[in-house]
């Protein structure tokens, strides 16, 4: 297992390209396949993940429009949204991969798990 740091400035890389896109396309679809149990090591990084699952789509306009009045609407007013619609620099590829590792990272936890015990 990585550093937490390492682990946290993937978290951040992967939600940027799955609100943003990449060069390529959308990467939404595939976080929201590699990464639905993934339990996220930041509960801001969660909350992110969970409210782009409700928002339901691959458009960042959409997301853009969206994510901050949804945090809104869920209590978290204060969330910076600008940090998650940033440039990530990630291409489909590397964003996908970096989703594969973070799955290998959390050593098959899936989320969830921390509540079990």
């Amino acid at each position: 297992m990585p550093p937490q740091e390492e682990v946290l400035a993937a978290e951040l890389k992967v939600l940027q390209a799955m609100c943003t896109g990449t060069p390529e396309g959308t990467v939404w679809d595939k976080g929201m396949l590699l990464l639905g149990t993934y339990p996220f090591r930041d509960t801001v990084h969660q909350l992110i993940f969970d409210v782009l699952q409700e928002i339901n789509t691959d458009m960042p306009k959409i997301i853009r429009q969206q994510l901050p009045r949804r945090l809104t609407n869920k209590g978290f007013p204060a969330v910076d949204t600008e940090k998650f619609l940033a440039p990530h620099g990630l291409s489909t590829t590397q964003a996908v991969e970096l989703m594969k590792k973070l799955r290998e990272w959390s050593g098959g936890e899936q989320r969830g798990d921390a509540t079990l015990r």
